[in-house]
């Protein structure tokens, strides 16, 4: 639309649901929270799901199974990488969640602003990971992404405003974003799966 500026921040998502109730953002793209509460007075459209996955260095010693479970506790007594608690609490909600049926909390040894910053230190073999399974399509062969048995409920990822009318500008880029994310639904349907998620 002519007149119209798009400007992205690289925030989290706690930053991103607070710039949408303090008026400094308009749409955010944000990971629908374990808890629903934390996003009263916002509305979300789910675009796509992601499944969770571990994340692992393709020569660490899980990189030869297919999936690993989290009844026999050895994923949680692995060294992890994660994000940092400050920026990402939601993270350590779903690692508590994931984990809390082994009754062993994963040791962090590093935390990361960003889940490329996970990701690399994953590839370079200093601890694992909890990762959505799309993170396998950007590493491609250097790390190797594990299902979890029993698989965790995956997560959502979705376009979020405050609960009000949306201006006609909004709310073409809410439709083109929804528009956007079945299409690419649509590729992943037919798209070959990646080698190191096997079934």
């Amino acid at each position: 639309m002519p007149k119209v500026h798009v400007k992205l921040h690289d925030w989290s998502n706690e930053e991103n649901v607070a710039g949408l109730r303090d008026g400094r953002l308009n749409l955010a793209f944000v990971v629908r929270p374990p808890n629903a509460v934390l996003l009263e007075g916002i509305q979300f459209d789910e675009l796509i799901r992601e499944r969770i996955c571990l994340a692992v260095p393709p020569r660490h010693a899980f990189a030869t199974r297919r999936s690993i479970s989290l009844a026999l506790a050895e994923a949680a007594s692995e060294p992890f990488i994660g994000l940092t608690r400050e920026e990402y609490p939601d993270y350590h909600n779903y690692l508590s969640v994931i984990f809390g049926s082994v009754k062993t909390t994963p040791h962090l040894v590093e935390e990361h602003d960003s889940m490329s910053g996970v990701m690399s230190s994953v590839e370079a073999g200093i601890g694992i990971a909890l990762a959505a399974e799309a993170f396998g399509y950007s590493f491609g062969n250097r790390v190797k992404l594990l299902r979890l048995r029993p698989e965790p409920k995956p997560i959502s990822v979705g376009i979020a405003a405050r609960k009000a009318r949306l201006s006609p500008a909004t709310e073409k880029f809410w439709q083109s974003a929804k528009e956007a994310a079945a299409a690419l639904s649509k590729l992943d349907q037919i798209r070959p799966i990646n080698r190191s998620v096997d079934e």
